[in-house]
């Protein structure tokens, strides 16, 4: 077989199946197994934007760039907008990292009130509630009446001091079994029950802090953590 026969013949399913990979890892910048699986704004130099991928050392990338399969697509002083496998995601500024492996239907979007206050129905333990997001609150906050309601057994527990809007008052510690908001459901969630009355339970950092959250406008987005 001359040399022209043997470049123009037909490939194999398998041979082209490896062309096709390796085109693809290259459209990506690497290896698959290597894609960012959290991605977060960190700030802005010049023209470049500081992301922080998978909570290592803020690095900077310019629009068009691709790295770990995530490429810029737009920066502002508040936010960069990023692609990955297609989907466009939005990062603001300070804002929790984003999940990149988190699909549609594992987020759980929340939409401000008129007063600007993120309001939403939660289970805990089973049961439901409605909760208010506040990144002030240390721990998830109940009123006793609320945890009452819940069936939480306050008799024999930890109790503290906490410091409120209205002075330090004492609570109960305790530690929420379940607790479930939209898609994302955690386990031995903190708390603290105090006996003040409060229209909502506080949705507090011991449930934040263990998801991605990112809050554009009017929207708030929380994803599970890998």
């Amino acid at each position: 077989m001359s040399k022209s026969a043997r470049l123009l013949r037909p490939w194999s399913a398998a041979r082209a199946a490896r062309w096709v990979l390796a085109c693809t890892v290259f459209a990506l910048g690497g290896n698959p197994a290597f894609a960012a699986a959290s991605v977060g704004l960190a700030g802005k130099f010049g023209d470049q934007a500081l992301l922080v991928i998978d909570g290592g050392a803020p690095r900077t990338m310019r629009i068009g760039q691709t790295v770990q399969g995530m490429k810029l697509l737009a920066l502002s002083d508040q936010q960069a907008t990023v692609e990955v496998s297609g989907q466009k995601m939005q990062l603001g500024l300070g804002a929790a990292p984003l999940g990149v492996g988190a699909t549609a239907a594992q987020r759980t979007v929340l939409f401000a009130k008129s007063n600007g206050q993120f309001v939403t129905e939660c289970r805990i333990n089973g049961e439901l509630l409605r909760m208010m997001v506040d990144t002030g609150a240390t721990r998830i906050t109940l009123s006793r009446e609320q945890a009452q309601r819940l069936g939480i057994n306050l008799q024999n527990r930890r109790t503290s001091a906490v410091n409120t809007a209205n002075g330090t008052i004492p609570a109960t510690l305790i530690d929420l079994d379940k607790v479930r908001v939209g898609h994302i459901e955690l386990h031995n969630v903190p708390a603290v029950v105090i006996n003040t009355p409060m229209p909502y339970a506080l949705l507090g950092m011991s449930f934040l802090q263990r998801v991605n959250m990112q809050h554009d406008g009017d929207r708030m987005t929380l994803s599970p953590r890998y």
